[in-house]
């Protein structure tokens, strides 16, 4: 008896299910149970065609990376203008939340393959300029907002909410992608 490893792999087929069953029970909107099961039956065989058993060459992976990279950059573009949107009008509304359903997802699915951390990209010059990157976003993201905070405290002017949750966003994806653009045009990471 053969004991096979299971992997746990997400792709935009799977995750774009998720975000239409996601979307018809937050929106309490029967049509995106509609669009749920089209996506379920009918396209289900098109989706096991695509992925047939192919084997995986050198430019399989290198195609499977760029299209991790795009959709992170498309993720990125949905949280940064959903940030936008609430730093300047100060509100939260059904598309702006659907918008950041969308761009969460996005981001999560080829978010550990960007950074170098998936099966489908195993350089280690990538790991480290994939860890480095998340290390110098979150490092800055914690002293902006501890900055933010004092900063309101002393000029006793309090923000929104919802405003501040926007920085947040959009300082914590913006400087992710910076650093790792950044850090990828440099020769060797040390």
């Amino acid at each position: 008896m053969e004991v096979t490893n299971m992997e746990a792999k997400f792709n935009y087929y799977w995750g774009l299910l998720g975000v239409l069953g996601l979307l018809g029970y937050v929106l309490e909107n029967p049509i995106y149970y509609i669009f749920f099961v089209f996506f379920l039956l009918f396209l289900v065989p098109i989706f096991n065609k695509m992925t047939g058993k192919n084997e995986k060459n050198k430019s399989r992976i290198q195609d499977d990376y760029n299209m991790y990279k795009l959709s992170i950059w498309l993720g990125s573009a949905a949280l940064i203008v959903d940030a936008l949107v609430l730093i300047i009008w100060k509100t939260m509304n059904d598309f702006v939340a659907i918008g950041l359903l969308l761009g969460i997802i996005i981001y999560g699915i080829s978010f550990f393959a960007y950074m170098g951390m998936d099966k489908t990209a195993r350089d280690e010059r990538l790991r480290k300029i994939g860890t480095y990157s998340a290390t110098y976003s979150w490092y800055i993201t914690l002293v902006f907002v501890v900055y933010l905070i004092i900063t309101m405290y002393w000029s006793q002017n309090i923000h929104n909410p919802i405003e501040l949750m926007g920085v947040t966003i959009l300082v914590m994806v913006s400087t992710m992608l910076i650093a790792n653009t950044a850090l990828s045009r440099k020769g060797d990471i040390e």
